[in-house]
């Protein structure tokens, strides 16, 4: 449950939320207008924030935040009145209500996650971070904002152990004890992905940690995760 680097208020939630989006915007892996992400309401137990539709993600403020029940409706008791929740949030809503452990969905349009899924990539175990990402599912293709799309994250992250997934055609989601964990899962896959292609531009197969350390880390990840 929350660490340390887990806001215990909703206005500390709600601005950690627009400062990594942010933060996420400049480091390119969230656009102009996609991506989005999400944080447990602190005062509820069964809502979440989660950044507004349509507005820059470059400079998002903490009372642009929008409040949204576990089916995805916004609450209009708190936050952004005039606002619209992402078009997504009814999988952020469906993924949080169904696992108790994660507290922080982000989802990114990555240029290299995105790359990954669209060519069938196969993640590798070239470092000890890149074993903890062996098991996220490539979640079919469908358009952003759908039910089809949002059935399709429940059934492979809402439902399953995993710490993230990527989306054929449309990027990346993490998911974390707390928002900058789940941001930081992003980042380590940008990073591992970059490695591994690399090694394709210079036509050489990459070097694997042992299979015997791969399973030590996979055993004891259970106890290391969120």
């Amino acid at each position: 449950m929350p660490s340390e680097t887990f806001p215990k208020t909703d206005e500390e939630r709600r601005e950690q939320l627009a400062t990594i989006t942010t933060e996420l915007y400049h480091a390119g892996l969230v656009t102009a207008m996609g991506g989005n992400l999400s944080i447990r309401c602190a005062s509820r137990n069964d809502a979440l924030w989660i950044t507004p539709s349509q507005i820059f993600k470059g400079g998002l403020r903490s009372e642009q935040m929008i409040l949204v029940d576990f089916s995805g409706q916004k609450l209009d008791v708190e936050g952004n009145p005039e606002g619209k929740p992402s078009m997504e949030a009814s999988y952020h809503a469906g993924i949080l209500s169904m696992r108790p452990e994660i507290n922080a969905v982000v989802h990114t349009h990555a240029p290299l996650a995105t790359v990954f899924a669209m060519c069938d990539m196969e993640m590798k175990p070239i470092t000890t971070e890149a074993v903890s990402l062996l098991n996220f599912p490539v979640v079919p293709w469908a358009l952003g904002g759908t039910r089809e799309l949002a059935a399709f994250m429940i059934e492979y992250v809402g439902s399953a152990n995993v710490n993230g997934a990527f989306l054929r055609n449309h990027g990346l989601v993490t998911l974390g004890a707390n928002l900058r964990e789940a941001a930081d899962i992003t980042y380590t896959v940008e990073h591992t992905i970059k490695i591994l292609l690399a090694c394709k531009l210079v036509g050489k197969e990459p070097s694997l940690i042992p299979q015997a350390t791969v399973d030590l880390l996979t055993q004891h990840a259970g106890k290391m995760a969120v």
